[in-house]
């Protein structure tokens, strides 16, 4: 055949004369002159058990996918379309490109042409190379990883390839996520930087379960990254293939630019095209929920009547009650609360007149109502659910259901589960009046479930496509309804969790002053408007230190000020037995929701911006801003440094700044068109400041 090219935003594929095609030019990166070489190495790289070079590594080319040739490619708007056969398989790769980014979104699909069935071990989305010489390149070039650890979510780790060792011959860096959460241990996102050229690409995988990626050589020439879900080394996963029978990759997005702020603009921009487009969420209301610092998991009808008023005054739009609200041993008690999960019915105990008495009264009030859930656990002790549903609705392991803590999981491939939750999601909205559910996945599969499956990866992988179908079935049937996304935080930190989910809950973190570290970062991984941060100017330290009822007269405006400054640049999630506060704290929470509330139509189209790069926990100082074309909201907080912190303006020039939150503080500040400076009087402290460009 005819040598050609294929030109796909900045994407350029060669197919030489044998049919084999590469990625020859993508991003910043361009490959062209080595195209002979680089047809050798094809994207994607996937892996069949009938290979030679059995076993899942960079190292060893897939002869699968060594026999690739192309078959055929369409171009259709921002669609791109690349089909290849090997004899057994058919690879159909999909590229989307969108009008206001330079982000491209990667699908792979492979297809058993053949008679007989295929087993899949691997199937990457994606295989990129770049660089000339290892050996004189591996300190130039920085792969940046965002630690996702509970309580210090989205955390940045940048390293040279060398240090992570990937250097000379076979030097590699892999890491993976094995479970039903996508984020336990990192977020499903890097960037690499070529810190010589100030070239970065993001990547993005959008994977709500599994995932993997592999930084590595192919023996001194060029760097590989190769990026894509579950396989059979890292996950315990195959995927058989029967004739004419089809699998999807995870996709992955990958954007580019001159800067990390760039990269993230370009980004955003990207996933704003994921967001889901709903009429419900569209102001981004502001939530209270009474879990943090007050009911945690123990919610009673007085306490939510006790609350809600002073909710309502501070102009907070939805009440939201967390876990403790169902059935429990009794009223007095939680001992065995978690152990009793999966009936999902009020606990009449601590709601002698029913949850919809208390969401009537939110009403009332002129708020709206929610309550949170965890529908994919029973706990061990609730018999009539385990009895009801049977062993076969429960993930297993060698005949054994899974029990992670206090409960076992639920297997969504069965349609008794599905029909049950559907039942529990239409009771709480149309019975109990909810206008928002919390979804929380708790607790963790790791490799998932061999029942009725070649594999625990591939138990896990049809499990999580059921829930993920069913999760978007609920968000559908009931558009008047806001979905939260939550596991234990911020472990299902992915964007196939936020192109269903309205929100996602960034965090448990219960120190406000620690929570500044999360806020600075979060804007990476997650959209301003999806990315919840708590608020509680009353926390239990105080309520130890002085007593439930006297802990309010020792909240300072300051701290009421941080805790608000904390959650108003994303979508504030405000908590804690507020009711006790004095007026005029209740001043400056009014204040912070007010601000909110006007800044949505700007949040809606700002970018991240950081000032200083990166903010890394033990910083004594923290900036994170907002940016539009015209304006950014910039928070800076002091956390225990030098009162007098000065943040430089990055690329950017200042014709005027005032405070925007709080202005009925007083604020010493300074500013030229390069910088802000803020003369701080408390070792915690902050201040939101709005510059005009």
């Amino acid at each position: 055949m005819k040598n050609m090219d294929i030109k796909f935003g900045s994407f350029q594929f060669n197919v030489n004369e044998n049919g084999d095609v590469a990625l020859v030019k993508y991003c910043s990166v361009d490959n062209s002159d080595l195209v002979n070489f680089y047809a050798d190495y094809k994207n994607p790289v996937y892996q069949l058990l009938e290979d030679e070079a059995y076993g899942v590594s960079d190292f060893v080319m897939s002869e699968s996918t060594r026999r690739l040739k192309y078959v055929s490619h369409e171009i259709n708007g921002n669609l791109l379309t690349i089909v290849q056969e090997n004899g057994s398989s058919r690879i159909t790769s999909i590229y989307e490109k969108y009008e206001d980014t330079n982000a491209i979104r990667i699908t792979q699909k492979i297809t058993n042409i053949s008679d007989v069935d295929v087993d899949v071990l691997m199937l990457n989305t994606c295989c990129f190379r770049f660089g000339r010489n290892v050996m004189a390149e591996q300190k130039d070039w920085y792969l940046h990883r965002f630690s996702n650890s509970r309580y210090t979510e989205s955390m940045p780790l940048v390293s040279t390839f060398f240090d992570l060792g990937v250097m000379y011959k076979n030097g590699a860096y892999r890491y993976a996520n094995v479970s039903n959460h996508s984020s336990i241990e990192y977020v499903p996102q890097l960037i690499v930087e070529n810190r010589k050229t100030s070239d970065f690409m993001m990547f993005q995988l959008e994977s709500y379960w599994d995932w993997y990626t592999e930084l590595t050589t192919d023996g001194g020439r060029m760097f590989a990254l190769e990026l894509g879900g579950a396989n059979a080394m890292h996950h315990a996963w195959d995927k058989v293939l029967a004739p004419g029978e089809s699998y999807e990759s995870v996709p992955v997005s990958v954007c580019f630019g001159k800067s990390v702020n760039e990269v993230a603009k370009e980004m955003t921009f990207y996933r704003r095209h994921l967001r889901p487009d709903a009429e419900v969420d569209k102001n981004l209301p502001a939530i209270y929920n009474e879990y943090m610092h007050y009911s945690w998991d123990s919610p009673f009808e007085k306490r939510a009547l006790e609350t809600a008023p002073a909710v309502a005054k501070a102009g907070v739009e939805y009440y939201i009650i967390d876990c403790g609200w169902h059935n429990s041993p009794d009223a007095n008690s939680t001992n065995s609360m978690y152990r009793l999960f999966g009936t999902w019915r009020e606990d009449r105990g601590r709601f002698p007149n029913g949850i919809k008495y208390v969401s009537d009264y939110m009403h009332s009030l002129g708020m709206k109502f929610g309550l949170w859930i965890a529908p994919e656990v029973v706990g061990m002790d609730n018999k009539e659910m385990l009895e009801y549903y049977g062993d076969e609705c429960f993930m297993q392991i060698k005949g054994k259901k899974i029990c992670n803590g206090t409960g076992y999981l639920l297997d969504y491939r069965h349609e008794k589960v599905r029909d049950y939750m559907s039942k529990t999601i239409r009771r709480m909205i149309e019975e109990y009046g909810c206008d928002y559910i919390k979804f929380d996945g708790c607790p963790a599969s790791h490799f998932g479930t061999d029942y009725n499956s070649t594999s625990m990866g591939a138990g896990l992988d049809e499990h999580t496509k059921a829930f993920n179908d069913w999760s978007q079935e609920m968000i559908n049937t009931f558009p008047n309804v806001i979905f939260e996304d939550c596991a234990g935080g911020g472990q299902r930190t992915d964007y196939k969790a936020l192109s269903m989910f309205h929100l996602i809950s960034t965090s448990d973190q219960t120190d406000y002053d620690l929570y500044p570290y999360i806020t600075g970062n979060i804007f990476m991984s997650v959209l301003p408007e999806q990315a919840a941060v708590w608020s509680y100017p009353i926390d239990r330290y105080l309520q130890k230190e002085y007593g439930f009822e006297d802990a309010a007269k020792h909240v300072s405006d300051e701290r009421v000020a941080v805790n608000m400054i904390n959650a108003v640049l994303g979508r504030i999630h405000f908590a804690s037995p507020v009711q006790q506060l004095s007026e005029d704290k209740m001043a400056l929470v009014r204040e912070g929701v007010d601000f909110y509330k006007k800044i949505v139509p700007e949040k809606l189209q700002a970018v991240p911006y950081w000032p200083n790069g990166y903010n890394l926990v033990g910083d004594t100082s923290v900036s994170v801003g907002l940016k539009t074309d015209n304006k950014i909201y910039l928070a800076v907080w002091n956390l225990r440094g030098d009162k007098t912190v000065t943040v430089p303006l990055a690329d950017v020039k200042a014709k005027n700044v005032v405070v925007a939150y709080p202005k009925s503080l007083a604020t010493d500040f300074s500013f030229d068109e390069n910088s802000i400076t803020v003369n701080f009087t408390e070792d915690v402290q902050a201040r939101i400041f709005e510059i005009t460009l």
